[in-house]
Order: C-alpha cells, then sequence, then structure tokens
C-alpha cells in the first residue's frame, strides 16, 4: 500500500546530535510530499512550540504530535490534548519534588515550569529542549493542565531514579507511566497516551489506515507507534528494544537516515529490512 502519512521523531532520529538536519533538502522532500498529498508529522517528546521552531518555513502547515502524543495540532489548529487529574498530578509532584527537587519539570502546552531553585547545569540542559521556561517557587504552585512530567538525570543516576520510579504506587497503579525519551530523560505519561495514541486522531481527520502509515524513531517512547505503522522503522543508532519491533531499519542520524527514507517514498521503492535502507522492488 502507498505510504500516505510520515511521522518522524526528532532527537536521535530527524536530527543529528547538533539538533540540525539537512534543511535544504528536506524542504525539496516536503515540497513533492505536500504536491503527492504525503502528510508529514513531526511526532516528539518535546513540547510544541520547540517542535515548531524546527520548521518555521512550514510548521503553520505540517501536524505536530508533541509531548509523546498527548498534544496534536495540524495547520495550527488543536486537535487534541489529554492532560493529568489534578488529584493524580498533585501526588506526584509532592512525591517528586520532595525526592528530586529541581530535576522536576512539568510540561504545560505553552511552556516548561521548573523551581525557581534549579541549578545553572540543569538549566543549560533544559534550554536545549524547551525553548519557554518558568521558574516557580513550588511546582505545587502551578494550576493549569500539565500533559507530562519529565525528569532530568543531569544531577542524578538515570538507573537509580528510574527504579524509584518503578517502586511508586502511581506508576505501579498504572496513574502514570515512565518511559525513557533519551538524552537523560525520563518522561512520565498518562497511561495509553502514547505517539500511537496522538497520530490516531490525525489518521481519523485524514482517512488513513495504520498500513498507509510510516513512522521512524529511536527510543523507548518511538514503540507504539513503531509498532503501529505499516511501514515501522528503527534507527541504525536506536536501542535494540526498537530494533526488535521494527519492520525496517534506517541509517543513523548522523547519516541523514530519515531523509533517505523518504527519497525512497518519493520514488515509489520498497524497503528491505538491512540497516541501510536499500531500495528493493514492490511486489
Amino acid at each position: 500500500m502507498p505510504v500516505k502519512l510520515i511521522a518522524v521523531d526528532m532527537d536521535g532520529t530527524f536530527l543529528n546530535s547538533e539538533k540540525k538536519y539537512n534543511k535544504a533538502r528536506f524542504l525539496k522532500q516536503y515540497a513533492q510530499l505536500k504536491q503527492r498529498g504525503i502528510k508529514f508529522v513531526a511526532a516528539s517528546g518535546n513540547p510544541l512550540y520547540t517542535l515548531q521552531a524546527y520548521f518555521p518555513e512550514i510548521a503553520h502547515e505540517i501536524a505536530f504530535v508533541a509531548e509523546n502524543g498527548v498534544y496534536v495540532t495540524d495547520q495550527n489548529q488543536e486537535i487534541h490534548y489529554s492532560a493529568y487529574a489534578p488529584d493524580t498530578l498533585e501526588r506526584m509532584v509532592r512525591d517528586l519534588e520532595s525526592e528530586y527537587g529541581s530535576s522536576v519539570i512539568l510540561c504545560a502546552k505553552s511552556c516548561a515550569y521548573v523551581r525557581s531553585d534549579v541549578s545553572q547545569k540543569i538549566l543549560d540542559k533544559l534550554n536545549i529542549y524547551f525553548k519557554s521556561i518558568q521558574q516557580v517557587d513550588s511546582l505545587l504552585d502551578v494550576k493549569e493542565p500539565i500533559g507530562k512530567v519529565t525528569l532530568t538525570t543531569v544531577e542524578h543516576d538515570f538507573e537509580t531514579m528510574e527504579q524509584y520510579l518503578n517502586q511508586q504506587d502511581y506508576v505501579q497503579n498504572q496513574l502514570t507511566k515512565a518511559v525513557s525519551s533519551g538524552f537523560g530523560f525520563i518522561d512520565l505519561i498518562i497511561p495509553n497516551k502514547h505517539k500511537a495514541f496522538g497520530l490516531s486522531f490525525l489518521q481519523k481527520k485524514w482517512g488513513i489506515s495504520d498500513d498507509a502509515m510510516l513512522t521512524i524513531g529511536d527510543n523507548n517512547n518511538d514503540i507504539e507507534m513503531v509498532q503501529k505503522a505499516g511501514y515501522g522503522f528503527a534507527m541504525q543508532n536506536a536501542i535494540p528494544a526498537l530494533k526488535k519491533v521494527a519492520k525496517f531499519h534506517a541509517r543513523s542520524n548522523e547519516e541523514e537516515g530519515v531523509l533517505d527514507v523518504i527519497d525512497l517514498v518519493l520514488q515509489s521503492k520498497g524497503f528491505s529490512e538491512d540497516l541501510f535502507c536499500e531500495p528493493e522492488a514492490m511486489s
């Protein structure tokens, strides 16, 4: 079945280690995708405002699945937003703020909230991924809807933090789910509100089946959307768990692997299962 929707993760997938991509090459590809009616979606754990900044030329006309699936927009119009129930959020924040203090980030629609005592070391890291940050004395003071809670391991051991989270009742009772989004972050997401969930709203709007969807990622928070798609890709630099479930594999993010896959779509060629995405004849 022809590809009608391409959804790409950003960090470690579409972007290289310098948080850049070959814009000239991609914009030429995008013009062809648009002409053929193939939808392009940026599907990321990043907030919407950060994702939009990567596509200044076309942000007003493409779709985004932000915050790991809870915030979905198309052509600057909100399609869906999921937020934690206030009592669940308060329960989590009280515990996390007590245990990890300024390493906790509350992700709202328009900004990321952190404590006013956050260290410069943490701020330097957060400024890469969160283009709008508000500081507050206590995260319990934040009253607006929160779709995702993120913890940074800049000042903590990743495995120790992960183990701590998995032992908490709000994780064990499935009020939230802890997933690694890479680059030293652990995201607490609303259960079943992952990237595949977010994409489903766009699929319904556009009338696109799973079989006609191509998704590409590199980390734990990409597993559901890669499994869901008829053409699910793992990057060469992806974690083993994602490579295991992906039907296909692409070159690494340092080698413009995503853009190579898009070229194959535009050339109407098939995909082999090796790491180099060599074309094969369509059956």
